[in-house]
């Protein structure tokens, strides 16, 4: 089977189905929900970044436009089998040459921590770009400190293999290889 290129490959967004998720694109009515979880400064801690600030019809602004033009970043929403929006995943930061990716996943909505829907999420999202993409390495950063979010993607293949520290945070990298995920793709 022919992988598409990283290209192609962000041109398209489908609709996958895990255990417990759904992947999809991104819609305008989605914004309201990013807004909540991005000025939430739990989440945002989770996630290294800094609260937003904007008031929420100047973020829904930048949002429509961040969908029409998503530029190199690949993003789908994930909701619950009930259509509920409860986070997002996202490839982004890739190495052409070495068709390598960097992963990341919010699970936005805390009722649904640590029960699943993250693992499941992110599986889906690996099977997917492994499968369709010619992508053969994904890496991801997460906190040193957040034993949950390294618990979910060991969970999923993840294995750590070094570390960084950016500003005042310190990173755990981990990555999962196409050969480990898809034994038999070879």
């Amino acid at each position: 089977m022919r992988r598409s290129t990283i290209f192609e490959f962000l041109n398209r967004q489908p609709d996958l189905t895990g255990e417990k998720v759904r992947l999809r694109s991104r819609r305008l009515e989605d914004a309201a929900d990013e807004y909540r979880w991005r000025v939430d400064e739990e989440l945002c801690k989770l996630d290294a970044a800094t609260p937003v600030t904007l008031p929420y019809n100047e973020f829904r602004e930048r949002y429509a436009l961040e969908l029409e033009c998503p530029g190199l970043t690949y993003t789908l929403a994930v909701d619950v089998f009930d259509g509920r929006h409860i986070g997002n995943c996202s490839l982004f930061n890739f190495d052409f040459l070495n068709s390598v990716g960097e992963i990341g996943i919010l699970i936005g909505e805390k009722a649904y921590w640590e029960r699943g829907y993250g693992a499941d999420a992110v599986k889906t999202f690996l099977t997917h770009i492994f499968e369709t993409s010619e992508i053969n390495r994904i890496i991801l950063r997460t906190l040193n400190w957040n034993g949950r979010a390294q618990k979910c993607f060991e969970k999923c293949g993840f294995k750590a293999f070094g570390n960084l520290s950016k500003g005042e945070y310190d990173f755990i990298l981990m990555d999962i290889k196409r050969r480990n995920m898809l034994k038999d793709d070879q």
